[in-house]
């Protein structure tokens, strides 16, 4: 069942709030299928939020800055504001609220910058290779989660990411699922 973006930015707060690597895991999970199932930018936009936080919070290099928990806590305050955004469905205000949430994790990364390619583009080339290998089009994956094409195709044939995630699933397994989405 899918969470609402509401429900989902609260998840979010509170495995940042408690620090929960594994818990803040699990929601990018449940985003990313989401995303799969039906693209919302939102949903999306929090996969990508989520997965960044999960590898801000397990590496010791972020945890050391000096502005580490004042940041930590302008997200949290911000994801509790998208909670909040999208209970009144004022979907513009969460937008925005997720963007300053990313721009909030870039400012982190950009602080100790070890590697060509940042946080939230390691991020989204991530996500849309996890997109590919669950049925969509490697030119869609990159269009819905922004990353470079070329990139894209790269990371997906030397991870085998496509065949880590394949299921094995019937046709009618395959076709009840179909029928689930288009009755909705």
């Amino acid at each position: 069942m899918a969470l609402s973006l509401s429900d989902t930015a609260l998840i979010i707060a509170s495995a940042l709030q408690q620090g929960d690597v594994h818990a803040m895991r699990k929601i990018n999970d449940r985003c990313i299928q989401e995303t799969t199932l039906k693209f919302s930018q939102h949903a999306y936009l929090f996969a990508l939020i989520s997965y960044v936080l999960s590898k801000v919070l397990s590496k010791p290099r972020y945890l050391q800055q000096k502005n580490f928990k004042r940041m930590l806590s302008s997200a949290s305050q911000l994801l509790e504001q998208c909670e909040s955004s999208a209970k009144k469905a004022n979907y513009e205000r969460l937008l925005a609220l997720q963007q300053r949430i990313l721009s909030t994790i870039e400012k982190m990364d950009e602080a100790d910058q070890r590697f060509a390619k940042n946080i939230i583009a390691k991020g989204r080339l991530k996500i849309a290779s996890i997109l590919y290998a669950k049925g969509i089009s490697l030119g869609s994956a990159a269009e819905m989660t922004g990353a470079d094409l070329r990139e894209l195709q790269l990371y997906a044939g030397q991870t085998m990411m496509f065949d880590r995630l394949r299921e094995e699933r019937s046709i009618e397994e395959r076709m009840k699922e179909l029928r689930k989405i288009f009755s909705q």
